[in-house]
Protein backbone atom coordinates (compact mmCIF):
# COMPACT_ATOMS: atom_id res chain seq x y z
CA UNK A 1 0.00 0.00 0.00
CA UNK A 2 2.80 2.43 0.92
CA UNK A 3 4.71 1.44 -2.19
CA UNK A 4 1.63 2.06 -4.35
CA UNK A 5 1.16 5.56 -2.85
CA UNK A 6 4.83 6.37 -3.38
CA UNK A 7 4.54 5.35 -7.03
CA UNK A 8 1.45 7.50 -7.52
CA UNK A 9 3.15 10.44 -5.82
CA UNK A 10 6.24 10.01 -8.01
CA UNK A 11 4.06 9.84 -11.15
CA UNK A 12 2.10 12.97 -10.24
CA UNK A 13 5.27 14.87 -9.29
CA UNK A 14 7.00 13.97 -12.56
CA UNK A 15 3.91 14.98 -14.55
CA UNK A 16 3.88 18.37 -12.81
CA UNK A 17 7.59 18.91 -13.40
CA UNK A 18 7.27 18.01 -17.08
CA UNK A 19 4.24 20.27 -17.41
CA UNK A 20 6.09 23.19 -15.83
CA UNK A 21 9.15 22.66 -18.02
CA UNK A 22 7.04 22.84 -21.15
CA UNK A 23 5.13 25.96 -20.11
CA UNK A 24 6.10 29.22 -21.81
CA UNK A 25 7.98 31.64 -19.58
CA UNK A 26 6.89 35.27 -19.52
CA UNK A 27 9.76 37.63 -18.79
CA UNK A 28 9.28 40.83 -16.88
CA UNK A 29 9.25 44.02 -18.95
CA UNK A 30 12.47 45.98 -19.02
CA UNK A 31 12.54 49.73 -18.45
CA UNK A 32 14.16 50.09 -21.84
CA UNK A 33 12.96 47.90 -24.67
CA UNK A 34 14.99 44.74 -25.07
CA UNK A 35 17.17 44.97 -28.12
CA UNK A 36 19.13 42.33 -29.98
CA UNK A 37 22.50 41.53 -28.43
CA UNK A 38 25.52 42.96 -30.19
CA UNK A 39 27.68 40.56 -32.16
CA UNK A 40 30.67 39.28 -30.22
CA UNK A 41 33.09 39.53 -33.16
CA UNK A 42 34.68 42.95 -32.64
CA UNK A 43 35.52 44.74 -29.40
CA UNK A 44 33.51 47.78 -28.41
CA UNK A 45 35.56 50.94 -28.70
CA UNK A 46 35.33 53.88 -26.35
CA UNK A 47 34.05 57.36 -27.15
CA UNK A 48 32.34 58.25 -30.38
CA UNK A 49 34.17 55.60 -32.38
CA UNK A 50 32.43 52.76 -34.12
CA UNK A 51 30.32 50.56 -31.85
CA UNK A 52 29.34 46.98 -32.65
CA UNK A 53 25.77 47.48 -31.45
CA UNK A 54 23.31 47.34 -34.36
CA UNK A 55 20.60 49.98 -34.09
CA UNK A 56 17.18 48.79 -35.15
CA UNK A 57 15.05 50.72 -37.65
CA UNK A 58 12.91 51.95 -34.76
CA UNK A 59 15.95 53.16 -32.80
CA UNK A 60 17.26 55.04 -35.85
CA UNK A 61 14.02 57.05 -35.85
CA UNK A 62 14.47 58.25 -32.25
CA UNK A 63 14.81 61.99 -31.86
CA UNK A 64 17.30 63.70 -29.51
CA UNK A 65 14.88 63.73 -26.60
CA UNK A 66 14.06 60.01 -26.84
CA UNK A 67 17.72 59.01 -27.22
CA UNK A 68 18.73 61.20 -24.28
CA UNK A 69 15.98 59.84 -22.03
CA UNK A 70 16.74 56.23 -22.94
CA UNK A 71 20.43 56.79 -22.26
CA UNK A 72 19.71 58.42 -18.90
CA UNK A 73 17.71 55.40 -17.78
CA UNK A 74 20.34 52.93 -18.97
CA UNK A 75 23.21 54.90 -17.40
CA UNK A 76 21.39 54.85 -14.06
CA UNK A 77 20.90 51.09 -14.40
CA UNK A 78 24.54 50.46 -15.31
CA UNK A 79 26.06 52.77 -12.69
CA UNK A 80 25.59 50.28 -9.90
CA UNK A 81 27.37 47.45 -11.73
CA UNK A 82 30.21 45.96 -9.75
CA UNK A 83 31.58 42.63 -10.88
CA UNK A 84 32.51 41.74 -7.30
CA UNK A 85 28.93 42.20 -6.06
CA UNK A 86 27.17 39.99 -8.60
CA UNK A 87 25.44 36.76 -7.70
CA UNK A 88 27.63 33.74 -7.11
CA UNK A 89 28.04 31.02 -9.72
CA UNK A 90 26.09 28.66 -7.45
CA UNK A 91 23.14 31.05 -7.28
CA UNK A 92 23.16 31.63 -11.04
CA UNK A 93 23.42 27.87 -11.61
CA UNK A 94 20.44 27.17 -9.38
CA UNK A 95 18.47 29.90 -11.18
CA UNK A 96 19.31 28.44 -14.58
CA UNK A 97 18.12 25.01 -13.42
CA UNK A 98 14.97 26.27 -11.69
CA UNK A 99 13.80 28.66 -14.43
CA UNK A 100 12.73 25.98 -16.95
CA UNK A 101 10.99 23.97 -14.23
CA UNK A 102 9.21 26.63 -12.20
CA UNK A 103 9.27 29.53 -14.64
CA UNK A 104 10.64 32.98 -14.13
CA UNK A 105 13.10 35.34 -15.69
CA UNK A 106 16.56 34.59 -17.01
CA UNK A 107 17.67 38.09 -16.08
CA UNK A 108 20.93 38.06 -14.20
CA UNK A 109 22.25 34.71 -15.45
CA UNK A 110 25.18 36.42 -17.20
CA UNK A 111 25.68 39.89 -15.70
CA UNK A 112 28.97 40.48 -17.52
CA UNK A 113 27.36 39.92 -20.93
CA UNK A 114 24.48 42.21 -19.99
CA UNK A 115 26.95 44.90 -18.90
CA UNK A 116 28.85 44.65 -22.21
CA UNK A 117 25.55 44.83 -24.11
CA UNK A 118 24.50 47.92 -22.15
CA UNK A 119 27.84 49.66 -22.79
CA UNK A 120 27.64 48.90 -26.51
CA UNK A 121 24.08 50.25 -26.62
CA UNK A 122 25.10 53.43 -24.80
CA UNK A 123 27.99 54.02 -27.21
CA UNK A 124 25.78 53.44 -30.26
CA UNK A 125 23.14 55.82 -28.90
CA UNK A 126 25.83 58.41 -28.15
CA UNK A 127 27.03 58.12 -31.76
CA UNK A 128 23.45 58.59 -32.92
CA UNK A 129 23.14 61.72 -30.77
CA UNK A 130 26.32 63.10 -32.36
CA UNK A 131 25.05 62.25 -35.86
CA UNK A 132 21.86 64.17 -35.14
CA UNK A 133 23.95 67.10 -33.80
CA UNK A 134 22.49 66.76 -30.29
CA UNK A 135 24.39 67.11 -27.04
CA UNK A 136 26.21 63.88 -26.18
CA UNK A 137 27.17 62.21 -22.91
CA UNK A 138 30.65 61.80 -21.48
CA UNK A 139 30.12 58.10 -20.84
CA UNK A 140 33.37 57.58 -18.93
CA UNK A 141 32.50 60.36 -16.45
CA UNK A 142 28.84 59.35 -16.13
CA UNK A 143 29.61 55.67 -15.53
CA UNK A 144 32.42 56.37 -13.06
CA UNK A 145 29.91 58.13 -10.79
CA UNK A 146 28.19 55.73 -8.40
CA UNK A 147 25.54 58.14 -7.15
CA UNK A 148 22.12 56.89 -8.22
CA UNK A 149 20.37 60.11 -7.19
CA UNK A 150 22.22 62.26 -9.76
CA UNK A 151 20.54 62.20 -13.15
CA UNK A 152 23.03 61.99 -16.02
CA UNK A 153 22.91 64.99 -18.33
CA UNK A 154 24.36 65.49 -21.80
CA UNK A 155 27.11 68.08 -21.63
CA UNK A 156 29.34 67.89 -24.68
CA UNK A 157 28.77 69.35 -28.04
CA UNK A 158 28.92 66.62 -30.68
CA UNK A 159 32.43 65.77 -31.84
CA UNK A 160 33.04 66.04 -35.55
CA UNK A 161 34.74 62.95 -37.02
Amino acid sequence: MVRFRAQIFAGVASALVCGCAGAPVDTLPNLVSDTPPPPETAPVTEGLQTSNYPLSAEELKYDCRKLTGTMQIRILQVRGYDSRKKASMAARGMQSLATPIFGGTKEGLDPDAQYRKDLAMLQAYNQQLAAKKCKTFDLDAELSTTATDVTPAPRDKPKVN
